[in-house]
């Protein structure tokens, strides 16, 4: 565990292992890098792994804004102070968005983006209300049953309670900032992930996904989706198969020779 302060932000993350390529891992909505544990433990035996906390989150500062384009900025920052680059980028949930917005602002960076569930449909439709429900109430409890549908039957105890805690324990004004300023996106998500897929791509689905796989295929030519029988966080639930999944991928990206045309060396 460390902390570094870039762009006048104590920001808190991880970082463990050697070799290349290098993963910069990206929680989700009102969560931390907690959720991307067991990936760190498994990969970072062979690859240089470093997994963040975003602003007001973790052992970051609550510094806004929290929005998704400064959040792709911060990681930027991040892979540039620790000369991680270029790095596959993978998002859960709303830092999936984070990790497309890395890969448009930051192309140099990256080599490849994995987003992990991540909210495709709500995206292309705003979180305005969402929003406003957590301003007007002040804590996570508007969102408590939403959280909750996160879950499936085989979804185990322990993984359902951390969660909870985890993000019920969001402030309000944080987990509202993280959802704020992304109308952009309702127009410009399709270019977003069009211009993730002119490299190795891939989309992770939950058995529910939040996105629609189907849609996201339309949009792209190249993209790698795969389903793990899983609630949302199907990293915690499942991270044998999750983990594996990423190893694989590696092998797309050093095979990929669309990344040497770039100027992108692995």
């Amino acid at each position: 565990m460390a902390t570094v302060t870039i762009r006048g932000i104590r920001f808190g993350c991880e970082e463990r292992g050697r070799g290349r390529p290098a993963f910069v891992f990206i929680h989700g909505w009102a969560c931390d890098r907690s959720v991307w544990a067991p990936q760190l433990e498994d990969l970072s035996r062979d690859y240089r792994c470093l997994a963040v906390d975003l602003r007001g989150r973790g052992e970051t500062e609550a510094q806004p804004p929290y929005d998704v384009t400064t959040a792709a900025d911060d990681v930027a920052a991040l892979v540039r102070t620790f000369e991680l680059a270029p790095v596959i980028a993978v998002g859960h949930s709303l830092g999936g968005l984070v990790a497309l917005l890395l890969n448009h602002r930051h192309p140099e960076l990256v080599c490849g983006v994995v987003i992990g569930d991540s909210p495709l449909t709500a995206a292309a439709q705003g979180f305005d209300r969402t929003i406003a429900a957590l301003r007007a109430a002040g804590s996570m409890e508007p969102v408590r049953s939403f959280i909750e549908s996160f879950f499936g039957e085989a979804t185990p105890p322990e993984v359902r309670q951390s969660v909870l805690d985890l993000m019920l324990g969001c402030p309000a004004d944080v987990a509202a900032g993280m959802l704020e300023e992304a109308d952009f996106l309702k127009a410009e998500l399709p270019s977003l992930l069009r211009e993730a897929d002119e490299k190795p791509f891939m989309a992770i689905w939950a058995a529910r996904p939040l996105g629609d796989p189907s849609r996201l295929r339309e949009l792209t030519r190249f993209v790698r989706q795969e389903m793990v029988p899983a609630g949302h966080f199907f990293q915690l639930e499942q991270p044998a198969m999750t983990n594996a999944l990423l190893r694989a991928f590696v092998d797309d990206v050093r095979r990929d020779p669309r990344l040497e045309r770039r100027g992108i060396v692995v």
